[in-house]
């Protein structure tokens, strides 16, 4: 569906909290509600990019072309671990929390928005889900790696930047994202393993952890392992990837 409002309307993923979590109502609401949650930071970033954002709710499959139809791009956010199961591993004892349910609406939804050629950022997990949808697998943990020499979980202040990466710099994201050399800030405990078919390593950090990837074949899909809604609560810098999305998805509108 094409809109005709000047604002590109973007999709964004959330949390899924099943009926079985929220038994005693210690989340809102009253015993065995389900509930879908949003990050601030996310929705706030795409309101400042010069978006209008769209939560999209998990769903079953039959659903989600309905909620394609609605927007012009797509975000796939941060959150649990990927489950390993879908990459032919299993549960480790450092495994974060996982949810099939999500894992499984995400997956058809990636599917669904690939077909449809939708312009797609994959930040944190939706970098590792993209990974995985293309057939590649992830690091359990990356604090098991040999020399893990850099902050990967910083927490107490998430939008602070703690190590450098370094991007492709004849690729279209050095452009999108100001430079072949920036600082990041970065919460994840897991990262990409065996690359993907079809995918490209466009950004690294100095510990050999895959920072950025993209799609050979595609220059409107861009997956993120750091967090820049975070940082765009301090710096304008971390609009960048929602400005390219944006672009991406205005383009789209017009074909």
């Amino acid at each position: 569906m094409k809109h005709s409002g000047q604002l590109p309307r973007i999709g964004v993923v959330g949390y899924y909290i099943s009926e079985e979590e929220a038994v005693g109502g210690h989340i809102r609401g009253i015993p065995r509600q389900s509930f879908s949650l949003f990050s601030n930071d996310m929705i706030h970033a795409i309101f400042q990019s010069g978006a209008t954002p769209i939560p999209l709710p998990v769903v079953d499959r039959d659903k989600i072309g309905r909620q394609l139809d609605t927007i012009d791009g797509l975000v796939f956010s941060g959150g649990e671990d990927v489950d390993p199961r879908l990459y032919g591993e299993e549960l480790q004892p450092t495994s974060h929390r996982i949810d099939p349910v999500r894992d499984k609406y995400e997956m058809e939804l990636m599917e669904l928005a690939l077909e449809r050629n939708m312009p797609i950022l994959c930040i944190c997990r939706g970098m590792q889900l993209l990974n995985v949808f293309c057939g590649g697998t992830l690091h359990a943990d990356i604090g098991e790696l040999a020399d893990p020499t850099l902050t990967h979980w910083e927490t107490k202040e998430p939008w602070r930047s703690v190590h450098p990466i370094e991007l492709k710099p004849d690729h279209f994201v050095s452009a999108v994202l100001g430079g072949a050399q920036i600082e990041v800030n970065s919460i994840h405990h897991q990262s990409v393993k065996r690359l993907g078919e079809g995918l490209e390593v466009v950004g690294q950090s100095s510990d050999d952890i895959v920072e950025a990837i993209a799609m050979k074949d595609r220059s409107n899909v861009l997956a993120l392992q750091w967090h820049p809604e975070m940082i765009a609560r301090k710096d304008e810098s971390g609009l960048r990837p929602f400005q390219w999305l944006n672009q991406q998805a205005t383009a789209t509108k017009r074909e």
